[in-house]
Parts: structure tokens; C-alpha cells; sequence
């Protein structure tokens, strides 16, 4: 018999970042994994297929910090009020159509453990078969056999092949050092 607790995930939210803050939100969080944790260069994170990339942003809600002013709020306001939550960036994840390539895969280090990479790749996969029309016919939608395949790359770093392979992903080629990092 187990004498540890299980770890109940935290509710969470999984979107594609549309806006400026969330945008930078997602950069925030892979700055912090990649450069700051791991090691890699910090002028090579942010590059020349963000601006043209799908961004996916996760989230948790936390409570709001302590307001440093005195406010009454209305009664019928929906807002305002002692118990509101803000969302947290935890995890991100990049899709880059022009090469139909999973990248940029990061969870904050707390939030890690709970399942969060295979949310933020399932996320992809679904945003990616729900937008088949939008994508490259013949380069990232193919037939295989008579069935309809969406064709979708990855790079990764070594530790994670096992996870990626979970998920239904191959190795294939020599492995590679790309960037260094730790």
C-alpha cells in the first residue's frame, strides 16, 4: 500500500493565444523553460516562425491578488468581488503550419507531473484535425491507403522521445544537438 497522495490535477484552461499579452504569455513560459531552466540561448527562443505559428496557451485559475485599494462593489456587478480567480499561464505548446511541426513544448515547472504535455499536444492534434481545410493540401494532408492522414513533425530534446512516443510519434534520423542547452 502507497503512502503518498496522488496529485489531483489543477482545473485548467487550453486555448489558442490570440491576443498580444497571451502571445507573450506563451513566450514567457517557454523563456523560462528553455532559457532559464535548461539552459539554451535566450536570442534564438523567440524566432522567425512565431509571427506566422499557432500558439496554444494553458492556464489554471489562482485567486486574484489582495487589492491594495478599498472597493465596495456593486451588488449586482458580476465582478469585483472577494473569491475572484485570474488565470495563470502553466504551459504552452507552438504549431507551425508552413512545416506541420509540433514545437516549443513547455509546462512550468511546478505545474509538471499532472499530465499537462499530453493535454497541450492532444489540444494541437484536435485544433489541427478541426482545421484540415485551412492547412496545405498534398504537404501536410495526405491519403495513406485510402484514409486521410495529417502529417505532423516533431523535434525533441533526447528525454523526451519516450513521452513523444506515447503519443504516437516515431524516431526517425540520427540524433542531433541543436542549440546546446543543459
Amino acid at each position: 500500500m502507497s503512502t503518498s497522495a496522488a496529485k489531483v490535477r489543477p482545473p485548467f484552461t487550453l486555448k489558442v493565444a490570440q491576443t498580444k499579452d497571451e502571445i507573450e504569455a506563451c513566450y514567457d513560459i517557454r523563456i523560462e523553460v528553455f532559457s532559464v531552466e535548461q539552459g539554451f540561448p535566450l536570442d534564438t527562443e523567440i524566432d522567425e516562425y512565431d509571427p506566422t505559428s499557432i500558439h496554444f496557451l494553458l492556464t489554471t485559475p489562482i485567486p486574484s491578488p489582495p487589492s491594495e485599494q478599498t472597493l465596495i462593489p456593486s451588488l449586482s456587478s458580476p465582478t469585483g468581488g472577494e473569491g475572484e480567480t485570474t488565470d495563470k499561464p502553466i504551459g504552452t505548446i507552438r504549431y507551425v503550419p508552413s512545416l506541420s511541426k509540433l514545437t516549443r513544448l513547455a509546462v512550468d515547472k511546478e505545474y509538471r507531473n499532472y499530465g499537462f504535455g499530453k493535454v497541450l499536444v492532444d489540444g494541437m492534434h484536435k485544433w489541427i484535425k478541426d482545421n484540415e481545410d485551412k492547412l496545405e493540401k498534398g504537404k501536410i494532408v495526405q491519403k495513406e491507403g485510402g484514409e486521410k492522414t495529417i502529417k505532423v513533425k516533431c523535434h525533441s530534446q533526447i528525454p523526451a522521445i519516450p513521452f513523444y512516443a506515447k503519443m504516437g510519434y516515431v524516431a526517425q534520423g540520427p540524433e542531433f544537438d541543436e542549440e546546446g542547452g543543459k
